[in-house]
């Protein structure tokens, strides 16, 4: 039975995340939690490994219950807790002080701040794919694979990479069913520079993309839409979630139609 296996939700947008049981759908058709703050440097852009490596040695903790984040430092005994929500100022001046900027810090609890406003929805990948992928990157364990991809949702497949099925060609949303959640597959996701990097140290691998894009095209099923793959550097499927969901809940063992529907 394919089925959901985990919800990680990342609070901060490019900080750790946490597994949730079950979330609700927010009315921007993200999910609760998900990349509801964000920090911003002074001309605007999200602070994220893309540009700040440093950002690899902060670890975050979440307790959503009381909204309030642990933050400390790889190597340093610093360790402080946060109010998400009541602490703004000083959650700026610690992020200023440790990216030496000035840095302001975001709420947005419609939508969360995604990375693609056109595919808005939490991104998803199968189990099984990871599984593929860590063979092709022996040194790196499934679980770090997870890291670096950083998916929203994790599904139990029958084979690699069986989520390809979830979007159509080019230009096609599909439309399916997870537990009682209608989605909208959008696309197979173009990965940046961030898999590539070591979670915790930021150190990277120098072939890793190349690598990855060889043995995609070489490994691609022949249900995955060629028209979506201008190159083979692309991971996970990006979703949007119509409006008519907001509210609904998504479950750790919801099944999953793969009969999925275009329009």
């Amino acid at each position: 039975m394919r089925t959901l296996e985990r919800i990680p939700v990342y609070p901060i947008k490019s900080l750790d995340g946490i597994n949730l049981n079950s979330v609700a759908i927010t009315q921007g058709g993200s999910l609760r939690f998900d990349r509801e703050f964000a920090l911003r440097d002074e001309s605007g852009k999200f602070i994220n490994g893309k540009k700040y490596s440093q950002i690899h040695f902060i670890r975050s903790v979440f307790h959503l219950n009381e909204m309030i984040v642990e933050i400390s430092i790889e190597r340093e005994s610093y360790e402080k807790f946060f109010h998400l929500e009541k602490e703004k100022t000083e959650i700026e001046k610690f992020f200023s002080d440790f990216f030496t900027t000035k840095i302001s810090f975001h709420q947005n609890k419609q939508s969360g701040f995604p990375d693609d406003l056109q595919a808005s929805g939490p991104t998803l990948v199968g189990t099984e794919s990871l599984q593929e992928i860590s063979k092709w990157f022996p040194d790196i364990s499934v679980e770090e694979l997870y890291v670096r991809f950083r998916p929203n949702l994790l599904l139990k497949t029958a084979s690699a990479f069986e989520e390809d099925k979830l979007f159509g060609e080019k230009g096609i949303e599909k439309k399916f069913q997870l537990g009682i959640v209608t989605f909208a597959g959008i696309n197979p996701c173009a990965r940046c520079v961030v898999p590539p990097k070591n979670p915790l140290s930021g150190e990277a691998i120098p072939f890793f993309q190349k690598h990855f894009s060889e043995m995609r095209e070489k490994t691609l099923p022949g249900w995955s839409p060629l028209s979506q793959f201008d190159h083979y550097y692309r991971f996970c499927v990006n979703t949007k979630i119509p409006v008519t969901e907001a509210g609904k809940i998504l479950s750790v063992g919801d099944a999953i139609s793969f009969e999925a529907e275009q329009y």
